[in-house]
């Protein structure tokens, strides 16, 4: 039973949560009285050769990695033919059951999340990692609004042959609600341009309350990943603006050489955004298209349909043909007018 149960150095207090690489329970350092998140790998998983190879990958890359967005690793241990992998417990809640409680995210809190995913990245990249699983559940949001990404699981040297082989077999490695095109053809070929992507899904999502290709499959996904261009995130939610979608735009586009080439080159335009304006211009944004559906539904022209948005609500209107064309192109006009 829980809080009752030692292993090696560790009291293990209570189970937190489960992921492909094992259960993580809170756990308690015995001799320092610390506090850890400790995954175990499961014993089907500690007989498999492969397995332990990526379960030992994991901190060995994570390891490398000291940064105020990244979770810490602080020790990993084999005993008694158990795994283990000790960890900075981090209070709070995940991004996934954030967007799930509240829908969409207002633009400022999203880009915040995004400048501090953003260098997380940058410092996996200086490192030469790529996480390859970049989505809303890896990443933990404070009580203090700092977040941290975790689960360096399946992060990879760039290049090296060694870690390579572990997925010799060709196994597709990652989410498929936000894996990039190329990760979608061969988990190996990939690089820090398919961490970016998945991130710009992740920030889709949070602007608008939906994964950016909906599908019966996974095959259907992936096709849509590599061919669609998602729909208009303005149709979800009407106040994001301009140069926003152009940042989101840009991370998400379908060719690696058409995308931000590094997160340093995304932070550079993440970081010349005006938080305060963003705001500003949300909320009169809001406000008009709030007035707009307002007339639409007194006139029949709109639905009543309404999209949650934290203590707020928007009203929906009827999409209509030009909703179509291609909101990346609608990014980079509004911004060419204001220039």
């Amino acid at each position: 039973q829980a809080g009752h149960v030692q292993i090696g150095r560790y009291r293990v207090v209570e189970k937190v949560g489960a992921g492909g690489m094992g259960a993580v329970y809170r756990a308690i350092h015995v001799d320092l009285q610390r506090e850890v998140a400790l995954k175990i790998l499961p014993s089907a998983m500690a007989k498999n050769p492969t397995m332990v190879a990526r379960f030992k990958r994991e901190a060995r890359a994570a390891a490398k990695l000291q940064h105020e967005n990244i979770v810490q690793i602080f020790d990993v241990s084999e005993e008694g033919g158990r795994y283990l992998l000790a960890m900075e417990f981090v209070r709070g809640r995940d991004l996934a059951d954030i967007i799930a409680q509240r829908k969409i995210i207002p633009v400022r809190e999203a880009v915040q999340y995004l400048i501090q995913a953003a260098r997380a990245l940058d410092h996996a990249h200086r490192q030469g990692l790529v996480h390859r699983d970049i989505k809303p559940s890896n990443f933990i949001i404070t009580p203090e609004g700092k977040l941290k990404l975790c689960d360096m699981g399946l992060a990879v040297p760039v290049d090296v042959e060694e870690e390579s082989r572990v997925t010799r077999d060709g196994t597709t490695v990652g989410t498929v609600d936000y894996m990039s095109p190329e990760q979608a053809q061969d988990s190996r070929a990939v690089d820090t341009r398919s961490d970016i992507y998945s991130l710009g899904c992740t920030f889709y999502h949070m602007l608008t309350g939906h994964v950016p290709f909906e599908g019966n499959s996974i095959p259907e996904k992936l096709f849509k990943h590599a061919r669609e261009d998602p729909p208009d995130p303005l149709q979800y939610n009407p106040n994001i603006p301009g140069e926003v979608l152009y940042i989101m735009s840009k991370m998400m586009a379908k060719r690696p050489e058409d995308r931000y080439q590094s997160p340093r080159e995304l932070l550079d335009d993440l970081e010349n955004l005006d938080l305060d304006e963003l705001q500003a211009d949300e909320q009169a944004s809001f406000q008009k298209t709030l007035q707009i559906g307002l007339e639409a539904v007194d006139t029949g022209e709109a639905d009543s349909g309404m999209i949650s948005r934290g203590s707020s609500a928007v009203l929906r209107r009827r999409p209509e043909p030009e909703s179509e064309r291609k909101w990346q192109l609608q990014g980079k006009l509004i911004i060419g007018i204001a220039a």
